[in-house]
């Protein structure tokens, strides 16, 4: 078997399979527009609501994350994930789950710092953001932090050129690195349903952090 081959299909297939569950940009800018509904009254500067609504909705999804990393049994608490079976099989499906969370989650915070998600801008850089932040907390990214101002810069350069050839190419890499992260699952039941909730707990909380931090970086560079 070409090991090689087998792994950019499954990152192909991955990509195709999260971009189909992923929220559309009117569920993302009402998930938005209810944390921001629920702060307005705090007398936030806009800055500070925007970064108040981000901390809610990473929050929010690393609690979905790691429901459904401890068992399989619970994707039904998170919409569409139901149909990731029925998409994509072995890793792939365990991937798609919480890369689909991740993607959410960045799509989420995009809407939050003003971006316009019917822009394919916008939805490539949360697929990025997303990607680049697995990888980054999973070690195999190696080269710039994504939360820094080179980060910024980085994002922006592959945004100005093919952005989608960089997003397959980030989760043919994820496909790799969650491969390896089922063989843990591949243990005794109980060991199996800890590993799955504490991995996806902590991934979603290190790619909210980054994303967050981008996107205030970004912000602040905009501004200078």
């Amino acid at each position: 078997m070409n090991t090689r081959a087998t792994n950019h299909e499954d990152g192909g297939r991955l990509l195709k399979v999260v971009e189909a569950l992923a929220l559309s940009p009117a569920e993302a800018e009402h998930v938005v527009a209810n944390y921001r509904s629920q702060l307005i009254d705090k007398n936030l500067s806009e800055r500070e609501l925007r970064d108040a609504v981000a901390k809610k909705i990473g929050k929010r999804y690393a609690t979905m994350a790691a429901l459904v990393g401890g068992t399989s049994g619970l994707v039904g608490l998170v919409p569409g994930m139901g149909h990731a079976a029925a998409l994509a099989g072995g890793a792939v499906a365990d991937a798609a789950v919480s890369m689909k969370l991740q993607v959410d989650m960045c799509m989420c915070m995009a809407v939050a710092y003003g971006y316009d998600l019917t822009n394919e801008d916008a939805r490539h850089l949360s697929f990025l953001l997303a990607a680049g932040g697995a990888l980054e907390k999973a070690g195999e990214q190696a080269t710039v932090q994504i939360a820094t101002k080179a980060g910024v810069k980085m994002l922006r350069e592959h945004l100005k050129g093919a952005a989608l050839k960089s997003v397959k190419e980030m989760f043919k890499n994820v496909g790799i690195v969650f491969t390896r992260k089922s063989m843990e699952k591949a243990l005794p039941a109980a060991v199996g349903v800890l590993v799955g909730g504490s991995f996806n707990y902590a991934l979603t909380r290190y790619v909210s952090k980054t994303a967050q931090n981008w996107f205030a970086l970004d912000a602040a560079m905009e501004d200078d």
